[in-house]
């Protein structure tokens, strides 16, 4: 990946040029759950009692209003579509598209016959490519799965007749509605040696253009033993495509190591093992919300590994090159379980990325109230679940704090690109000041913290003001050092504009 410099710097990729940190505590944000939730959930006959989301939600080809892809579980999977102007109230039109027990007056826009998730990942391709392919759908079909010595799935049925093997299928579309699948083959599946499964990728993937690489990502679950551990776990891969079809070989990008399970055995566990990871492109670098699956009890025959049991929450991750990932110092769930008893109270899946309206980030997710090892029927009464959402505001993922003796944070040269300095914090209890160094980490003329007028305000997007109105217009292309000092703030971001 060519990698560029960020005119905005936040914790995720500042911390190597962090010189000087004292007095100040990293604040971990967590988005707050909407009043309203959940926003949707299944009430429709085809959608059964259990809806999930699970690719992102984008704007409509008008781009006047967002639309949504998300599952219903009436015994088999129904891929259906739903819009809203605000991301919140969202309507499910009857579209004609897809027969359903007799009717075409539904939002369904795929069905495969397949009876588990189809965990569809909605790709809207950059401008200049086919109009008929102008959206690209990637969803999970698993026809070897299915076992008639499984009571859950034998109650369902095999209704698969179209999809040769396990796999990540890929469908078309002009306009996210009417659909036109790939049948041949998967565009991603398990490798195979000999007759045997050398790698195989499972039932979570999730595809994007990533416009810093300029080429397709796929993210997505691996099967994967490592010595000491007693069995295979649930781990990440990660594969890339210039024309999204196809794909290079998979290769391991994050595994659990011992201070998940540490974690996981504080909470009543037996291991720690990841589900899936939704990945957007930030800044220069990568963000995830990585679903840590804290397994409790291991699934046994006749239901198999796919009924491990335990509870599975999103952390926030990051990683400078989508191939490299860290964990922040806290490894808490970015997006928390409910209280018991509600929609959200077993576990929580994200909605992939998250979306920006005005100064808010949404983060769409769904939510059941039972652990990963439910074996109710699909259609059973004992399912709630719903899709959620849960808003940041802009930038606000991880912070530095000061409390009433003033922290310092002291950042090094990097060259000027600007004309101002511009940034994301909370002073609204305090305040805060910032001082620009030479070269030699020396104050400025001019620009030294008694020359900087004291920002004593919450604001997301503020400039840095000297008395006397000096701009630092005469530095650009001078290294350039920042001294914040901090009293009852947080500092969230950095931004040369």
């Amino acid at each position: 990946m060519t990698s560029r410099l960020s005119r905005r710097w936040s914790w995720f990729n500042a911390r190597p040029h962090i010189t000087r940190q004292h007095l100040l505590h990293i604040l971990q944000r967590q988005p707050t759950k909407h009043p309203a939730n959940p926003i949707l959930v299944a009430e429709r006959p085809w959608e059964g009692q259990l809806l999930q989301l699970f690719t992102a939600i984008g704007r409509d080809p008008s781009d006047t209003r967002w639309q949504m892809w998300y599952e219903g579980h009436p015994a088999e999977v129904l891929l259906c579509t739903a819009f809203s102007d605000d991301a919140i109230r969202w309507s499910r039109p009857e579209l004609g598209i897809e027969p359903w027990q007799g009717s075409r007056a539904n939002n369904i826009v795929l069905q495969t016959g397949y009876w588990d998730a189809h965990q569809a990942s909605v790709v809207r391709t950059p401008d200049g490519g086919d109009p008929a392919r102008r959206y690209r759908m990637y969803y999970w079909v698993g026809p070897e799965y299915w076992s008639a010595d499984n009571p859950v799935l034998a109650a369902v049925g095999f209704r698969v007749k179209d999809y040769p093997r396990n796999g990540w299928y890929v469908a078309y579309s002009p306009d996210g509605l009417t659909w036109t699948p790939q049948l041949d083959a998967p565009v991603l599946a398990g490798q195979w040696q000999d007759g045997v499964e050398r790698l195989a990728i499972g039932d979570f993937n999730t595809v994007f253009w990533d416009e810093q690489r300029g080429c397709y990502v796929s993210y997505h679950k691996l099967d994967k033993h490592r010595p000491g551990w007693e069995l295979s776990r649930r781990c990440l891969g990660l594969a890339f495509s210039d024309d999204g079809i196809r794909f290079d070989r998979s290769r391991s990008v994050l595994d659990p190591d011992d201070a998940d399970d540490t974690w996981a055995r504080e909470r009543g566990g037996m291991r720690a093992e990841f589900y899936g990871m939704h990945v957007w492109p930030h800044d220069g670098y990568y963000l995830g919300l990585l679903w840590m699956f804290l397994v409790t009890r291991t699934g046994a025959p006749p239901l198999g590994r796919g009924w491990d049991d335990g509870p599975i929450a999103p952390q926030l991750v990051f990683s400078l090159d989508g191939e490299r990932w860290e964990r922040l110092p806290v490894r808490e769930p970015f997006i928390p379980l409910g209280s018991a008893g509600s929609f959200e109270a077993g576990t929580i899946y994200s909605g992939d990325r998250p979306i920006t309206i005005g100064d808010e980030l949404l983060f769409h997710y769904h939510g059941c109230s039972y652990t990963h090892g439910f074996a109710e029927p699909i259609n059973s009464p004992n399912m709630l679940t719903g899709i959620g959402v849960a808003r940041l505001p802009r930038g606000r993922y991880v912070g530095w704090q000061a409390g009433a003796t003033p922290g310092v944070l002291e950042v090094a040269p990097q060259p000027w690109d600007g004309t101002m300095l511009r940034l994301n914090l909370d002073a609204s209890r305090g305040d805060a000041r910032v001082a620009l160094l030479d070269a030699a980490g020396q104050p400025i003329p001019g620009f030294d913290l008694d020359d900087c007028e004291p920002i004593d305000v919450d604001a997301l997007d503020i400039s840095v003001r000297w008395r006397g109105g000096i701009a630092p217009t005469t530095l650009a292309g001078s290294p350039i050092g920042l001294r914040f000092v901090l009293r009852h703030s947080t500092l969230y971001t950095w931004e040369y504009v």
